[in-house]
């Protein structure tokens, strides 16, 4: 093979490349950017069951507003007992001008302490509320905290499907990879999986009830395995309402202080 064919080759590969990268990030963008409405509120249940089957059940409200320059959104606990008025507050931005990812503010208030603490940047891949979801998994991560490529093409359940990869900027970070699975035909995630600083597949995401309510996609249930740990969590959301009323002194840390949140 001469050195000019060898050259050209090079140049169709590297412009396969970016033709992929160019899709992968439209694919994303897409799939982080699902219109969610102006508000949502509802409940959930939160079953958790460990390695020997033991099962706990949680319940849970959650209150959500976009404000268009950022989007405020609150989980109180009402059951059981141990963690009612346990509140989660969490106001996510837009990306900065530069394409770079913001960080949003997150506090938990915990009632036996009576204070709220502030959540850093570097607690978000941590487990939230003793579950297998981490506190980032209830939000919507930036897109402008990884690199995203497109890995193929598979079905889900029959749904076909992107398999885009997420790298994590951050080297610190202590789930550095995300595959999802994304519907071609509506951009909602399927699947993903997680995986840990040693490259280790050790969580897996199954999106198993879809709905549309009010012409808005929404992932009726989710169930979070642990590979590690055999537990597993499941949410299931119940009582969905799009663009209702959501009173603005609802998602703020005094509401979570004064265990107001209903």
């Amino acid at each position: 093979m001469n050195g000019r064919k060898l050259i050209c080759m090079a140049a169709a590969i590297t412009a396969l490349a970016s033709i992929s990268a160019q899709n992968a990030m439209e694919i994303a963008k897409k799939n982080h950017d699902l219109p969610s409405g102006k508000t949502c509120t509802n409940s959930a249940v939160i079953t958790l069951t460990d390695k020997k089957g033991k099962v706990r059940t949680r319940e849970i409200i959650m209150r959500e507003k976009d404000y268009g320059d950022v989007k405020k959104s609150v989980i109180v606990f009402k059951t059981p007992k141990d963690v009612a008025g346990v509140g989660y507050l969490s106001f996510e931005y837009p990306d900065n001008p530069d394409g770079t990812a913001k960080d949003s503010d997150d506090w938990l208030y915990m009632p036996a302490m009576k204070k709220i603490r502030r959540i850093s940047g570097n607690s978000s891949d941590d487990d939230f509320m003793g579950t297998d979801f981490s506190f980032e998994d209830m939000g919507n991560r930036s897109i402008a905290k990884d690199e995203i490529s497109l890995l193929g093409e598979e079905a889900v359940n029959g749904k076909d499907c992107w398999k885009l990869e997420y790298k994590a900027k951050n080297k610190g970070a202590k789930i550095t990879k995300r595959i999802y699975w994304i519907g071609k035909d509506n951009f909602v995630t399927y699947k993903g999986e997680f995986y840990d600083r040693q490259g280790k597949l050790f969580k897996e995401l199954t999106v198993d009830t879809l709905e549309q309510i009010s012409g808005y996609w929404a992932s009726i249930k989710m169930t979070m395995k642990n590979l590690v740990t055999g537990n597993k969590s499941e949410i299931e959301m119940k009582d969905v309402v799009y663009d209702g009323p959501v009173d603005d002194a609802m998602l703020t840390q005094s509401a979570l202080e004064r265990g107001i949140i209903k």
